[in-house]
């Protein structure tokens, strides 16, 4: 498929996917998401897993947004559920509302202050708070505060590593 193709059908433009391709711009979430599904990979392919069964730190990922760097935490052979942890500078966030192809998404704050907005509901999460909620609902989050925020993810089930049948 022609970048043109693939820019067209993402409803992106040609120009910023290319920048995307080389790591030049920063990419919402949902816009990412359109691109995975127009190549009709799963998110989860663009993830470095830990080789390890003791993740230290965990594999930095790039899931979009912007002002938010993600660690995916669980071990590569980890089947029922998957570990991020975000950490989220003040004013950053998702960029917009997306969906994931997941069942149950778990939250919990560790530390700051992060706005999470599910079905058009916000929840404030603060360290020791936490939330659950289909991952397969408009969701998205933002750090309103002056400080940086962090949350634990878990995803069950993981999101997909494998390439998808075309539909």
């Amino acid at each position: 498929m022609s970048l043109t193709e693939v820019a067209r059908q993402a409803d992106v433009t040609k120009g910023f996917l290319s920048q995307l391709e080389r790591g030049l711009t920063n990419v919402s979430v949902a816009t990412l998401l359109r691109v995975c599904d127009v190549l009709k990979i799963g998110v989860g392919e663009l993830f470095a897993y830990p080789d390890e069964q003791v993740v230290e730190g965990g594999s930095r990922i790039d899931m979009g947004g912007e002002g938010v760097t993600e660690y995916l935490l669980t071990p590569a052979d980890t089947t029922a559920f998957q570990v991020f942890r975000s950490v989220i500078e003040p004013g950053g966030g998702t960029g917009g509302p997306y969906r994931l192809d997941t069942i149950t998404i778990f939250a919990l704050g560790l530390s700051g202050s992060t706005r999470l907005i599910v079905g058009g509901e916000a929840r404030m999460l603060s360290a020791g708070v936490s939330t659950s909620f289909s991952g397969r609902t408009l969701h998205q989050f933002d750090n309103p505060g002056t400080t940086v925020s962090e949350v634990l993810w878990v995803l069950s089930p993981p999101l997909l590593r494998v390439a998808r049948e075309p539909s």
